[in-house]
């Protein structure tokens, strides 16, 4: 049942959230769960295709390449050998300003 808490969990979190946000709580999931240590952050050990992320939070590919734009103009994410490392501080930073919590941490405020 662990598992079905945590889709429940992203589904309560999600139901308020703008795509930006809830490309960013994804990231926050997959760094969690498949992220191993790197200088410039955790490094996602899956390939994390544009296609594959649209998916997750239900937008298209364009958009989620849009907003990974921004992120890495933002210094959230980076890119390395056609690999995402996400910089979980500055993420869980960013969905502080939006009144998000970051994953586990409870509900949406």
């Amino acid at each position: 049942m662990g598992r079905w808490d945590l889709v429940q969990l992203r589904c309560a979190n999600f139901m308020s959230c703008t795509l930006e946000e809830r490309l960013a709580l994804i990231l926050l999931e997959l760094s969690e769960n498949f992220g191993v240590a790197d200088a410039k952050g955790l490094r996602l050990t899956l390939p994390a295709r544009h296609r594959d992320l649209a998916e997750l939070v239900g937008a298209s590919r364009p958009r989620i390449s849009e907003h990974l734009t921004s992120f890495e103009r933002k210094q959230l994410i980076s890119r390395d050998n056609r690999q995402l490392v996400v910089n979980r501080a500055r993420l869980e930073s960013f969905l502080a300003q939006t009144r998000i919590p970051a994953i586990g941490t409870g509900t949406v405020v």
